[in-house]
């Protein structure tokens, strides 16, 4: 016993010890809920001698499984497959394999994931002789699977698409239903079907499951709240563990008013505040705090530390996202030079495309870093799918990109026809641009008529590319290819599309720092800087800064953690402004990154921003008016918080100094190094302009007839000017 409760705090010993009847174990962030997960279950099977295969413990991934058999195992060198320690899925798959018979299933089932159900329902659809442009298959398919969940989501929706719905639904289930096939909604759905139209299985389990244990209880959705109250039996005993100000994830499904639903509809559940947190400083922590009690719907609480108080946050405001960018590397840079590590430091956003300029910035500066959850900016398809349509534009006879873009989207133009294409290039030595006017001498005329249509096209982007400012050539692209229609299709097609327009700020940024070029030149130095970044970023790196989204940073800790773009607009989003119930959802997001922190945490803006090619002047997030002042420390041009107004004197005085600084203070870290348009000249080469800098190589942009060169940036014939 002494070495079960060995290092619990006395909620986490109450939490572990009160094992009858419905308990609910409300754990603050970093508040040691799995070592109290872990050692309630030893103490179950050690101390009150409750066989394993009668505790069912149940979490939302894999991973998280497995680190609570290791766990156990290390505290009561118990490890079986026996235990009921498992997802929500695979618990259900369980299940279902023993019983599934009792509804007319044979026990051999086969699951069938995402990607399968999106393309069964798009068979369904043409079978329908629906339109699948006009109804997307990812869009119904969504749709059927709720109303799989909820016939009664029939009736919000209008005509005609109702009527797609529900026939494709009727279609989609049956065909499962004859095909012995269960998707992952099935698994939950038969599950609890089961349960309740057979007594003597629900019995059967009923007995079986004694104890129940239930992981990240925020995150749980309808059916799963549904399915674990059918599980548990007369005697209750039951143990959730949650945190309503850490449920981020609507977008899934996740309903955080099951939390109340349990308080509500289970027998006086004995409640416990887990509060005392293991990672962070007081500061850090009264910050969180004093944010989250904005929001109504939560069980009150305040997380405390023995840490001490630490160090204050800062806030740093910025001129430009630029200098936003630019303060976070240099302060990363002068923590490592104390003795930090790059591991210890995370910079967290709210929208995966912020990541661009911090990946440039640290290439510059060759700062490692590594993208959580993500590819880096640079090697993402759709970016690479847009650079080859750009480099295509500039070079009609590159093969390379011309392979990678006539398909994306698909325009009927399959890869006998490409072959035909290459073939006759080759053949009579032709140019691939030649090749393609002459389509109508080797191919069939469906054929030719849709090379005809793909030439068309681009030769209309390349007039545009002529005769409009060179970041407008980001949405001709969009539209005209119909690539923007192709990722309406996409499941993660709202983030591509983001990642496609934060494009159009790095061509933005080129056509103002190579102003004495022109647009073809300018666009020729996007393409090298982009080829060049892509080149010298690695997915491996072992020590290096994390880059990483808001939500993907739940269950991750930091030394020193950075949240950026906090202004109006980023972060919260501007949608949620006028939803409450969207904005509590931000907050606790917010919630979420401030609480990665253990010893220092950042908060940084900028007072203009380029956001998809446009110039914004946004206000401040909300969230920093919510921290007290006596935890924060200023620095930038804005040194208190006072609110400017535009005729205020004192603001632009204020920021002309803290330009006039950083300058000072910049060149203090790039004295001996060549950044972005810096003019610099070259012994052989002459004068020229420096395009891009990733590690030790760079590119230049020279005068007189050189054109572009790829150099060591440390070479002794390159000086700046």
């Amino acid at each position: 016993m002494h070495k079960l409760l060995q290092g619990l705090n006395e909620k986490q010993k109450e939490a572990v010890l009160k094992t009858e009847g419905p308990v609910m174990a409300i754990a603050g962030a970093g508040s040691g809920k799995t070592s109290v997960l872990t050692k309630r279950i030893a103490y179950l099977i050690y101390e009150k001698n409750i066989p394993i295969q009668n505790i069912l413990a149940i979490t939302f991934t894999n991973k998280a499984a497995e680190e609570m058999k290791d766990r156990i195992y290390e505290a009561i060198g118990i490890y079986s497959r026996e235990m009921w320690i498992s997802t929500f899925h695979s618990m259900c798959a369980r299940i279902l394999r023993e019983h599934i018979d009792r509804l007319g299933y044979d026990r051999h089932f086969q699951i069938i994931d995402d990607d399968d159900t999106k393309q069964l329902v798009k068979n369904l659809l043409k079978k329908q002789n629906i339109d699948v442009k006009l109804f997307s298959p990812k869009t119904i398919r969504d749709m059927v699977l709720k109303a799989k969940q909820d016939n009664a989501y029939l009736d919000g929706i209008e005509m005609p698409l109702k009527d797609v719905v529900a026939t494709t639904k009727e279609k989609y289930v049956a065909y499962l239903e004859e095909s012995n096939l269960v998707d992952f909604d099935d698994l939950l759905l038969l599950t609890t079907r089961l349960l309740k139209e057979h007594d003597d299985i629900k019995a059967y389990y009923h007995d079986l499951f004694q104890y129940i244990l239930v992981d990240e209880f925020q995150d749980t959705n309808d059916i799963q709240y549904d399915l674990v109250k059918t599980l548990t039996n007369k005697d209750e005993n039951i143990f959730i563990v949650g945190d309503e100000d850490q449920s981020i994830y609507a977008f899934r499904g996740a309903n955080i008013k099951n939390i109340q639903r349990f308080k509500k509809e289970f027998s006086h559940p004995h409640i416990v505040l887990l509060e005392q947190n293991y990672r962070s400083t007081n500061t850090i922590l009264n910050a969180a705090n004093a944010i989250i009690k904005h929001n109504q719907s939560r069980i009150p609480k305040n997380l405390f530390s023995t840490k001490g108080e630490g160090e204050k946050i800062i806030h740093y405001k910025g001129p430009t996202a630029r200098d936003e960018v630019e303060y976070i590397a240099m302060t990363i840079l002068k923590h490592v030079q104390k003795g930090y590590d790059y591991n210890d430091f995370a910079v967290l956003y709210r929208a995966n495309s912020t990541s661009r300029q911090f990946e440039e910035v640290f290439m510059q500066k060759q700062m490692p870093y590594k993208l959580f959850g993500n590819t880096s900016f640079f090697k993402r398809k759709e970016i690479k799918d847009f650079t080859a349509y750009l480099r295509y534009l500039i070079n009609p006879d590159d093969a390379f990109s011309f392979l990678r873009i006539i398909s994306v989207p698909r325009r009927g133009i399959g890869a006998k026809t490409v072959e035909k294409i290459m073939d006759y290039a080759g053949e009579q030595s032709l140019a691939l641009s030649d090749a393609l006017n002459q389509a109508d001498n080797y191919l069939s005329t469906r054929q030719a008529n849709n090379i005809e249509e793909f030439v068309t096209m681009v030769n209309s982007l390349q007039q545009k590319l002529t005769d409009e400012p060179i970041d407008n050539i980001i949405d001709a692209l969009l539209n005209d290819t119909g690539y923007v229609e192709m990722l309406k299709k996409d499941d993660k097609g709202d983030v591509r599309y983001e990642n496609i327009l934060e494009l159009k700020t790095l061509l933005h940024e080129s056509s103002e720092t190579y102003k004495e070029f022109n647009k073809t030149e300018q666009l020729s130095f996007v393409l090298e800087d982009i080829a060049l970044k892509s080149e010298e970023t690695k997915e491996d790196v072992e020590d290096g800064v994390t880059l990483c989204t808001l939500h993907s940073a739940k269950g991750l800790e930091f030394r020193v953690v950075f949240i950026v773009a906090l202004e109006t607009g980023m972060f919260p989003l501007h949608q949620s402004m006028s939803d409450a119930r969207a904005l509590e959802e931000e907050r606790r997001l917010m919630y979420v990154g401030v609480t990665r922190a253990k010893e220092r945490l950042y908060l940084t803006n900028a007072s203009v921003r380029q956001t998809y090619g446009q110039t914004n002047q946004n206000m401040d997030s909300p969230f920093l008016r919510e921290i007290p002042e006596d935890y924060l420390d200023y620095e930038g041009y804005v040194q208190k918080r006072t609110y400017y107004q535009q005729s205020d004197r004192s603001h632009i005085k204020a920021k002309e100094q803290f330009i006039a600084k950083r300058k000072e203070t910049l060149k203090t870290y790039t004295e001996n190094t060549l950044n972005k348009g810096d003019k610099v000249i070259h012994d052989t080469f002459g004068d020229g302009v420096v395009v891009s800098v990733a590690g030790k190589q760079c590119v230049i942009a020279f005068s007189h007839g050189v054109g572009i060169k790829k150099l060591l940036k440390d070479h002794p014939a390159i000086k700046k000017k």
